[in-house]
C-alpha cells in the first residue's frame, strides 16, 4: 500500500513539472493587431478660388438725381479663404481678395451711357456657417457680415467738368447670405463651390461745391466662385507635437 501511494504521488508530479514544457510546444495564440483607425478632426479649410463679383448698381445717384441705367461692371479674380470648424456642424469662414469696378449710366432719360466713376472694391467678409456633413458631400449655410473699402476711385466725369477727378466713396458695412458645398476628394482635398450676396450701398464726396455725400451706389453684389481647398489639423503642420492616441 505504502509503495502505491508513492508511486500515485510521483506519476502527480511529474504531470505537474511535464505541463508546462508540453503547453510550450503548442502554438500561441494572440489578439489580432489592427491599424488605428483615423478619427482626426481637422479644423481648418484653405481654399483657393475664382471668385466672379457680380454688382447691381440699380438706383445709383449723383446730386440726388438718378443715374438712368445705372450698372457696375462685373469681374472675376483670384480670392482666398480660411474655414475654422468648431465643431463638425459649426464653422466660420474669412475671404479677402480685390476686384476693380466701373460704375456706368447716362444723366438723362435717353442720353448716352458714360463712365462716371472708377473704384477697386476690397471686401473682407466673415460668415458663421452650419455644414449638413453628408459624406463626401458637404453643403452648408451662411450668414454674416462685409466690410468693404473702395480704393483709388476717380470719375471721368468731373474731370471732363475740370473739377478733378478725386471721388471719395466711403467704407461701408452690409450683411452676407450664403449657401455652397464642398466635395472631399480625399479625407483633405476638396471642390468647393459658393455664393454669397451682399446687402451693400455707399456715399461719396466729390471735388465740386456740395459735392458732400454727392454720389450714392447701391453696390450689392454676389459673389460667385469655384476652387480647391485644403483640409488639415494641427498635427500636419507641427507632428512631433502631436502625443499619438493609441
Amino acid at each position: 500500500m505504502k509503495k502505491l501511494v508513492c508511486g500515485a504521488f510521483a506519476a502527480a508530479l511529474l504531470g505537474t513539472l511535464a505541463a508546462p514544457a508540453f503547453a510550450a510546444d503548442l502554438p500561441t495564440t494572440k489578439a489580432p493587431v489592427y491599424a488605428p483607425i483615423d478619427d482626426s478632426f481637422d479644423p481648418f479649410l484653405v481654399r483657393v478660388r475664382a471668385l466672379g463679383v457680380l454688382p447691381n448698381g440699380s438706383g445709383s445717384t449723383l446730386f440726388s438725381s438718378t443715374i438712368y441705367g445705372s450698372k457696375l461692371t462685373n469681374n472675376v479674380v483670384p480670392e482666398a479663404d480660411l474655414t475654422y470648424f468648431i465643431t463638425k456642424h459649426w464653422a466660420v469662414e474669412v475671404i479677402a481678395g480685390m476686384s476693380h469696378h466701373t460704375l456706368e449710366g447716362s444723366l438723362t432719360p435717353f442720353g448716352n451711357r458714360i463712365n462716371i466713376a472708377n473704384t477697386t472694391l476690397l471686401p473682407p467678409t466673415a460668415t458663421l456657417q452650419y455644414h449638413f456633413a453628408l459624406g463626401q458631400w458637404d453643403p452648408y449655410l451662411g450668414v454674416g457680415a462685409n466690410y468693404t473699402w473702395f480704393l483709388k476711385t476717380t470719375s471721368p466725369l468731373t474731370r471732363s467738368l475740370g473739377v478733378g477727378d478725386a471721388v471719395n466713396l466711403h467704407p461701408a458695412a452690409g450683411l452676407a447670405l450664403q449657401v455652397g458645398t464642398d466635395y472631399y476628394l480625399t479625407k483633405h482635398w476638396v471642390l468647393n463651390a459658393d455664393a454669397k450676396y451682399i446687402f451693400l450701398n455707399t456715399n461719396g464726396n466729390v471735388g465740386v461745391p456740395g459735392g458732400l455725400d454727392a454720389v450714392h451706389v447701391n453696390v450689392n453684389p454676389w459673389l460667385v466662385s469655384v476652387g480647391v481647398g485644403y483640409r488639415f489639423g494641427v498635427g500636419d503642420l507641427f507632428p512631433a507635437a502631436v502625443v499619438a492616441k493609441y
